[in-house]
């Protein structure tokens, strides 16, 4: 039965696993969709918006540097990624207090909030994979990744598509607080169910001798220099990477103000991108071997470069829907490329040293391109 907890250790880590991430995808359909549209119809500006995805970017640039050495230090992984995890669900209360302010004071305090959950957030992500590699064996982790991305995208999408409804029902902005105290809510429960995973407690770490910043700069650039593979992956995913950032910011306000989406509409615009994002999960992971990550990423790059073109070109918000599907379908190949791609020019004795570094410059460019976006459209 759905409801019966396993007696065996790895068994019962992988339910809680797979349980919490199903409730996460309430908490991405609502907060997570709705954030961004809520600013929107205060009147908040491109740059404000943008702000969302750009101010956690920096604040994560400046701890990805220390957070692997802070992690390295906690015995109790689980213990110490519960705690952080929650710091980081927190904020979406914040979202439904803030709304009871004016709309400035609302969309300072929410952007601000946003920020400062990337100091937890970042600690709790570096911890998270040593979570998931104690916690299951490795012949079961891509069968249980799959049905936990899965339930993510089914779950994110249907309850966006019912939280859409309440707002559309609901006086402005008493929908949005149901919508953000809801997603706490879920938070707090998958944390709560995350708190069960039991795994061995890590080793004390040896001391490392601490270093300036400009020794861990030159570490994290020793990669770009000495391996033409990760260059060339890294340029390439630079490229990809601005062309995916520079709209994020302007999409909710285009929706609203332009095509004058209802909230019922917009639930369902990322409902169907869900769907899409689930099966093409399963599509691009039976093609991924025969393609390689390179094809892979390059089909997938051209797909996916439809849907701000289909965006723009929407004379009406129902069009919104069908450019869902080619986010969905081609999002799923760009996740599933990247992975592969880093694994393929990444030695695996320096490995975390390589996506060190590929997270730095994906940040980087996640802090610089929607502020360059919301300049452009203001321009």
């Amino acid at each position: 039965m759905l409801l019966r907890v396993p007696e065996e250790r790895e068994d019962r880590n992988i339910y809680y696993l797979v349980l919490q991430t199903a409730i996460v995808g309430i908490l991405n359909g609502g907060t997570g969709t709705f954030i961004s549209v809520y600013l929107a119809r205060i009147g908040a500006s491109g740059f404000v918006v943008s702000l969302l995805t750009s101010a956690p970017a920096l604040v994560t640039i400046m701890m990805s540097l220390p957070s692997g050495e802070i992690v390295a230090r906690q015995r109790n992984l689980v213990r110490y990624t519960t705690a952080t995890f929650a710091l980081v669900r927190s904020i979406h209360i914040f979202a439904a207090v803030a709304a009871f302010a004016s709309a400035d004071v609302a969309a300072t305090l929410i952007v601000v909030v946003w920020a400062l959950s990337a100091i937890p957030s970042t600690l709790a992500n570096t911890g998270w994979y040593g979570v998931m590699a104690e916690s299951m064996s490795p012949r079961r982790r891509p069968l249980v990744n799959g049905l936990r991305w899965s339930l993510l995208g089914l779950f994110s999408g249907v309850s966006t598509a019912i939280f859409g409804l309440v707002l559309d029902r609901l006086p402005f902005p008493l929908g949005y607080q149901v919508v953000f105290l809801v997603s706490f809510i879920a938070g707090m429960l998958a944390t709560y169910y995350y708190s069960k995973i039991r795994i061995p407690d890590q080793p004390p770490a040896p001391p490392k001798e601490r270093k300036g910043l400009r020794e861990q700069m030159h570490e994290l650039a020793h990669p770009l220099l000495e391996s033409p593979a990760f260059r060339e992956y890294v340029v390439a995913c630079t490229v990809l990477r601005v062309g995916l950032f520079l709209p994020i910011g302007l999409y909710s306000i285009y929706w609203v103000n332009e095509l004058h989406a209802t909230d019922t509409l917009i639930g369902l615009r990322t409902t169907v991108g869900n769907g899409a994002l689930t099966i093409g999960y399963f599509l691009w992971g039976r093609m991924a071997v025969r393609l390689g990550p390179r094809r892979g990423l390059a089909l997938a790059a051209g797909g996916l470069s439809l849907y701000p073109l289909l965006t723009g070109l929407a004379p009406s918000a129902e069009w919104l829907l069908p450019a869902a599907l080619f986010w969905g379908a081609f999002a799923s190949g760009i996740d599933m490329s990247l992975f592969e791609g880093i694994l393929e020019v990444s030695p695996a004795d320096r490995r975390s040293q390589y996506v060190a570094v590929n997270t730095f410059i994906a940040n980087t460019i996640a802090l610089a391109a929607p502020m360059v976006g919301a300049a452009l459209a203001a321009a």
